[in-house]
């Protein structure tokens, strides 16, 4: 299986030049995520639960400014997720249970652990971002649900930040994954202080959903060519749910 590049969204002025490890890197993750897919569709179990219609978009207007990550990356949906690239064909709404089922994040080249500390489900996008271009971005792609959760290990000094958009379609969480980056970024939940020192990110689009995973040493070290980092960025996306509703 092939895997195409990354996207690079544009950094903030001062962020250093990526190198070619994190795209090494994200592609063998994306690879192993694939896999996982194929253990997602034994498991499926074969009728899907009934769906009800996600209500609409009562988006308001997020915070002007906030903390951006050092680094971030993106890349568009793929045909892995052609069955929910519409809304209209995947109406059941997100939740914090079906995202966030692993209360753990196990990652064996960091040798974190990480536990979920938070979560936290809006009806209104606004709430979890900020930036007024990348707002106007999710407002036009009729968002209506944002689901974010927090994990740590203070042990090993890891957090990790992951945000749900739930779109329209995914030419919308395209436009999305690339707009975040690039005036605007996901609020991190309270607890774990992210954005001061080095911190890489990552938007993904799947199908109608954008999932950013966003990760830092809790002391702020770090560089872009911290392998733990990577594959802690990796690990984190892994967004098994998502792939559920693909499958099934």
């Amino acid at each position: 299986m092939s895997v195409a590049p990354p996207r690079t969204a544009a950094r903030k002025p001062g962020a250093k030049k990526k190198t070619p490890v994190i795209f090494f890197a994200l592609a063998a993750g994306l690879v192993a995520v694939a896999l996982a897919v194929a253990a997602v569709l034994v498991l499926r179990e074969e009728e899907p639960a009934a769906k009800t219609a996600t209500p609409a978009s009562r988006m308001g207007r997020p915070a002007g400014s906030g903390v951006p990550p050092t680094s971030y990356s993106s890349s568009p949906s793929s045909g892995v997720f052609a069955p929910i690239n519409q809304r209209s064909s995947d109406s059941e709404p997100l939740t914090v249970a079906e995202l966030f089922a692993e209360k753990t994040i196990t990652d064996t080249t960091s040798k974190a652990k990480l536990t979920l500390r938070d979560t936290r489900l809006d009806g209104d996008c606004a709430k979890a971002m900020w930036g007024a271009s990348v707002g106007k971005v999710l407002r036009q792609g009729d968002c209506t649900q944002v689901a974010r959760a927090v994990y740590s290990d203070p042990k090993k000094g890891y957090a990790v930040t992951i945000g749900v958009f739930n779109l329209a379609d995914s030419a919308d969480a395209d436009r999305a994954v690339e707009a975040f980056g690039n005036g605007g970024f996901v609020k991190p939940l309270p607890g774990v202080k992210l954005g001061e020192g080095f911190s890489v990110a990552r938007g993904l689009a799947m199908g109608h959903f954008v999932w950013v995973t966003w990760v830092q040493r809790i002391d702020g070290k770090g560089d872009e060519q911290n392998e733990a980092l990577l594959s802690l960025l990796v690990t984190a996306a892994k967004a098994e749910a998502i792939y559920a509703r693909a499958a099934a």
